[in-house]
């Protein structure tokens, strides 16, 4: 896909991940929708950014774990830029608890955010795209999915169920619309967690010996959308960590 001239909607627009992979997407033409819940200030730093390029660039915000407001973001993103062309499910939410600590409000908070919204916005991508366009989906999953551990049990179950996800879709939407996902390792430190030595945390976990960065996730997807046959994959980006 040449990605000049297209519109992408990129869910958590306003931090971390969300904000480097918008940032990139600017930076190669595409029109942007940007979407936040309470990160406001970050989403209009990137709005302002892309504007500066000369593109065409918004906020709104939703809550997605609310279906309501899910399904009236594409409304109003269709109202200002017409259709979309592109859609990176990043938004989640991550919270900590084993098994045995989750409770079905934890479990319910995160499931809605981070499966229940993507699945619903990729039902919603795929109707308003107009017939005879192709468009392309990218879902950020996580690499700890494919080491099993007993924290953030409720996370690793949605992470999980988005990569299912990602290949049924891949399956159902050929051969207009492209469906993949990122796995992300160790980007950043965790929010709260900012004084984290993250060198000493890559010289015990990680082969390559170096944590990544929202940069390496942007030139992934980036990478995706550039290809035309690919669907169905999950890259994993995590220094061989998983290994």
């Amino acid at each position: 896909m040449e990605l000049k001239g297209k519109t992408a909607l990129v869910t958590g627009s306003g931090v971390r991940l969300g904000k480097a992979i918008s940032r990139a997407l600017a930076e190669n033409g595409c029109q942007l929708a940007l979407h936040y819940h309470s990160s406001a200030g970050g989403a209009e730093e990137v709005r302002a950014y892309a504007q500066a390029l000369g593109l065409r660039a918004q906020t709104f915000q939703a809550d997605l774990s609310k279906p309501e407001e899910l399904r009236s973001l594409i409304t109003r993103v269709s109202a200002v830029f017409g259709h979309l062309d592109i859609l990176i499910n990043n938004s989640a939410i991550y919270l900590p608890g084993k098994g045995l600590e989750t409770t079905p409000d934890l479990l319910e908070k995160q499931f809605r955010l981070n499966l229940f919204a993507p699945v619903l916005l990729i039902r919603e991508f795929a109707a308003q795209l107009p017939e005879g366009l192709q468009g392309k989906v990218v879902n950020i999953s996580d690499a700890k999915v494919f080491r099993h551990q007993a924290d953030h049990f409720a996370y690793r179950l949605t992470k999980a169920a988005v990569n299912e996800m990602t290949l049924m879709y891949a399956l159902e939407l050929a051969p207009r619309i492209t469906v993949n996902a990122v796995a992300p390792g160790i980007m950043l430190p965790l929010a709260g967690r900012e004084d984290t030595d993250m060198q000493a945390l890559a010289d015990r976990r990680i082969p390559l010996k170096r944590v990544g960065s929202p940069e390496i996730i942007a030139e992934n997807v980036l990478h995706i959308l550039a290809q035309d046959f690919m669907t169905g994959n999950i890259i994993r980006v995590d220094g061989g960590e998983g290994i």
